[in-house]
């Protein structure tokens, strides 16, 4: 207590706590005035956005894939000499003389992947491969040999009636056949030397997409008898 005189009179005053007073003060400070916007709590930090889910695998088809695939089934369509009504899409398709009645109804298959249809040279002497189905009139020219156990593909049916008669086939490498691993068939059949092929300039026969091959590919039609066909697949 402090001792205050005015004229003759004194009186007692008490002291001021500053001390205390002070604290309060600068601990409102440190707390930060509400309406100041860089004073913002963390609950109202928004959260970051979620990252958007890729689309997987299943369901994403490569345009590469797509776009070799079609390309495939036009290259098939030409190399096998076949009129189809449906060209896009491979359907109604014949092979031969159709004005004489001397020919086939032709189901192309041009996938050699998983779903392929797979055979094997089985003809002693092997057998040539031709660019056309002979008939009537057709002028039909080998396109290469293929030797007896040589795996091939199977893109092309030709059939009267149900009665399969000729195939078109491709040979491609048996190390590049998923279904060839630790099977049986593929050591009686694989690769087999090839002969007398046609145009051997460019790249040698490779994978060009899953199941479609690109390159200078052995391929041709061959009589169904030559092959011994995987009908219970590979």
């Amino acid at each position: 207590m402090d001792l205050l005189c005015l004229s003759s009179r004194c009186f007692r005053v008490a002291r001021v706590a500053v001390v205390p007073g002070l604290l309060l003060a600068l601990g409102a400070c440190a707390a930060g005035d509400s309406s100041n916007p860089a004073a913002v709590s963390p609950a109202a930090v928004a959260a970051p956005a979620a990252a958007p889910v890729p689309v997987s695998a299943a369901t994403a088809v490569p345009v590469s894939t797509t776009a070799v695939a079609r390309d495939g089934l036009a290259a098939l369509i030409r190399a096998s000499a076949v009129a189809c009504s449906n060209a896009s899409a491979g359907t109604g398709c014949t092979a031969g003389d159709a004005d004489s009645g001397d020919f086939y109804d032709v189901e192309l298959s041009p996938d050699c992947g998983d779903q392929g249809f797979f055979a094997g040279v089985a003809e002693a002497k092997g057998v040539e491969t031709l660019d056309a189905v002979p008939g009537s009139g057709s002028k039909a020219s080998a396109t290469a040999k293929l030797s007896k156990g040589q795996l091939v593909c199977v893109q092309g049916i030709g059939r009267t009636g149900q009665n399969p008669l000729f195939y078109y086939v491709v040979a491609i490498p048996a190390n590049t056949v998923g279904k060839c691993k630790s099977n049986a068939l593929c050591d009686t059949y694989g690769d087999r030397p090839i002969s007398g092929m046609k145009g051997t300039r460019g790249e040698a026969c490779h994978v060009a997409a899953p199941g479609h091959y690109a390159g200078n590919c052995a391929q041709g039609w061959v009589s169904a008898d030559t092959l011994e066909v995987f009908s219970s697949g590979m």
